[in-house]
């Protein structure tokens, strides 16, 4: 249970923290040259968005030791996971918004790239929590 809990909020904390300095930083230009401002928040539900990001640590967490051998625990595993993951997570997402949405295509190359890094991070976390702490006898 403590690997699990460490994995979801070490995950959690970190994909939260990338996701709001990439968004922040780096695309916030290209959001708001191409983003209708009627269709924003005046300010971000920054509690919806964790919920979302526990969400995603929380399934990562659970799936990484199904899929992943004890042996092979590592962070290399982790990121290659998270990788997996963030494919999982924001590939599909971005096809359907900008099918219903006008943006540049440019955003459709960002969001899933930035994803491959932000879920590889988040898994390396996962990876690295489970090779330090995992019990040959704990079953997951």
């Amino acid at each position: 249970m403590k690997v699990k809990i460490i994995s979801l909020l070490g995950a959690m904390l970190v994909m939260f923290v990338l996701a709001g300095l990439f968004n922040g930083l780096v695309v916030n230009q290209l959001d708001s040259e191409n983003v209708d401002p009627a269709m924003l928040l005046e300010s971000p539900n920054l509690a919806l968005i964790a919920l979302g990001y526990a969400l995603l640590a929380l399934l990562m967490t659970l799936i990484y030791p199904r899929v992943v051998s004890r042996p092979s625990y590592s962070t290399r595993s982790g990121f290659l996971f998270g990788m997996v993951a963030g494919i999982f997570w924001l590939l599909p997402q971005a096809l359907v918004l900008h099918g219903v949405y006008r943006f540049p295509a440019l955003g459709l190359l960002i969001d899933p790239a930035w994803a491959l890094l932000e879920q590889g991070i988040g898994g390396a976390i996962i990876g690295l929590v489970h090779a330090k702490l995992s019990r040959p006898e704990s079953s997951f």
